[in-house]
């Protein structure tokens, strides 16, 4: 089996370990798919989400980190590693990574919802609105977007 298939394999069971809350198991997996294939971002990214679950925040940071730098237009792992710098309440890193995800992807949403929750903790809901009209904006043009889709028949409906 070639080395990509393998990680793509270590990949896909580490991710399902993660939807059973195996996160050890979802770990060591996505180490796997690291191992088979070290420049397979998609890996470094789940792994660092996992560990930013776990509160391993320097192991997070350093798959983010890794992950970036193999890929540097990863809108989701500029989000996550601001998801890091924010538990380690560092609050201008994580407005500056998430800026640069939505740099990347003007239509990430989660990133905006991150913005938003921090704003709101400091009481800056004048912002927190503007932010939420974005989200949902963002929202319904992906609905729209996924119905056009299916009544072409592009979906499975």
């Amino acid at each position: 089996m070639p080395v990509n298939n393998l990680a793509i394999r270590m990949f896909d069971e580490g991710v399902a370990a993660y939807v059973k809350n195996d996160f050890k198991k979802s770990v060591l997996l996505f180490s796997r798919a690291v191992k088979y294939n070290p420049k397979f971002d998609l890996s470094y990214v789940s792994r660092g989400f996992v560990y930013l679950k776990l509160n391993k925040i320097k192991e997070a940071m350093a798959d983010f980190d890794r992950a970036i730098k193999l890929n540097p237009h990863n809108a989701r792992a500029y989000h996550l590693r601001g998801l890091a710098y924010e538990k380690l309440e560092d609050i201008a890193g994580a407005f500056q990574n998430f800026d640069r995800a939505l740099e990347i992807d003007p239509e990430y949403g989660p990133a905006y919802h991150s913005r938003d929750s921090i704003l709101s903790k400091d009481g800056n809901t004048d912002y927190t609105i503007e932010e939420l009209d974005i989200i949902n904006h963002l929202m319904a043009m992906r609905v729209s977007r996924f119905d056009d889709h299916r009544q072409s028949g592009d979906l499975a409906a």
